[in-house]
């Protein structure tokens, strides 16, 4: 981790190096070279849009390009996204005072506590400024948008009017998580660099260089949990969520309602700050059921696999609906517990 001191984030996590600081990238090689061959054949593109799931390390990677292009703006050999936490550049990226980067991602609200919701057009207009200081003829201007899924629609609109016009030597990372709410038109001007879910070895690589303390068994269910996305690795982890998750297996693999652990659970997971476990364990919940009701279909219980199918596509349903529009999370895991309980036991639920 690196001693230099940056900026807290909509997305910081306590004790955790945020990507502007982050030194390794584990994984995404291959987007890598394509950046780095774009860069050495001399016709580096304008603007890259980094898409895929979030908390894969795109922003990692954004910034790890960013520092091969401020240190060394002549296309030179590949040494690597690994960077020095002790190397000047690396160390003004990190604190946010290179003259020649600006990250462009949700910023504090107007009273200082908390981050506004959206990406203002306020925010992207600093990218004007930003580009009329004049810099040496050699240097890369570097713009990181991270992401641009939280620009609105007069921030997007702004941005693709320097799209449109793009300054010299001048480079756009943006990444973006779902491809659907980003302007066609800001698509169409960037090259698209696809970035995938990390493999389980990658993850733990990554893992292994963060303050955690886990223990082996602990990496691998956190691995086993966070479908390749190492943000929701940790957050599981901060939020106490890989026990959580224990006490999820042993209420489901009892054949009667253990109501007081149930109710214990809905307590903990409705905690402020554990909206990650939240879902992780419905997602988790969800998958038991789904196994269960494949288990009775191999034993040709038909009937009981079919109500168990329907279960799992209503309570489904029914759960992030309720997430949606902010209903009562305890109470909806509660009643999921007892249709659950009440389809095994053959009661009407």
């Amino acid at each position: 981790m690196s001693d230099v001191e940056t900026t807290e984030e909509h997305d910081s996590i306590a004790g955790i190096p945020a990507p502007v600081a982050t030194y390794a990238l584990h994984g995404h090689f291959p987007q890598w070279r394509a950046l780095v061959e774009a860069h050495q054949s001399g016709r580096l593109h304008h603007a890259w849009l980094l898409q895929g799931p979030r908390g894969i390390g795109k922003a990692t990677a954004a910034f790890a390009f960013a520092r091969r292009l401020l240190s060394l703006p002549d296309a030179a050999e590949d040494l690597g996204p690994g960077s020095d936490a002790t190397d000047a550049v690396a160390r003004q990226i990190a604190g946010g005072s290179h003259p020649n980067l600006v990250h462009i991602t949700r910023p504090a609200t107007d009273k200082g506590t908390g981050f506004k919701t959206q990406i203002t057009v306020e925010e992207i207009r600093k990218l004007n400024r930003f580009f009329r200081t004049t810099t040496s003829a050699k240097q890369w201007r570097v713009a990181i948008i991270d992401p641009a899924d939280d620009m609105n629609r007069n921030a997007a609109n702004a941005l693709l009017k320097i799209l449109e016009e793009p300054p010299e030597r001048s480079i756009f990372l943006i990444t973006n998580h779902m491809p659907g709410r980003l302007l066609p038109t800001i698509r169409s001007r960037c090259r698209v660099l696809r970035f995938n879910r990390l493999a389980a070895d990658e993850m733990a690589a990554t893992l292994a260089t963060m303050p955690l303390g886990l223990g082996e068994d602990e990496m691998k269910a956190a691995i086993g949990l966070s479908d390749g996305s190492i943000r929701t690795a940790v957050s599981l982890i901060a939020s106490g969520g890989l026990e959580l998750e224990v006490h999820l297996r042993r209420i489901l693999a009892a054949s009667e309602p253990a109501w007081p652990d149930i109710h214990a659970l809905a307590d903990a997971l409705t905690q402020k700050g554990r909206e990650t476990a939240f879902e992780l364990t419905l997602a988790a919940a969800f998958k038991h059921l789904a196994e269960e009701a494949e288990a009775r279909l191999a034993k040709g219980e038909v009937a009981l696999a079919s109500r168990q199918a329907a279960l799992w596509a209503s309570e489904n349903e029914r759960l992030r609906e309720g997430l949606a529009y902010n209903l009562d999370r305890k109470q909806m895991l509660l009643s999921f517990f007892d249709k659950l309980f009440a389809l095994r036991s053959g009661r009407p639920g």
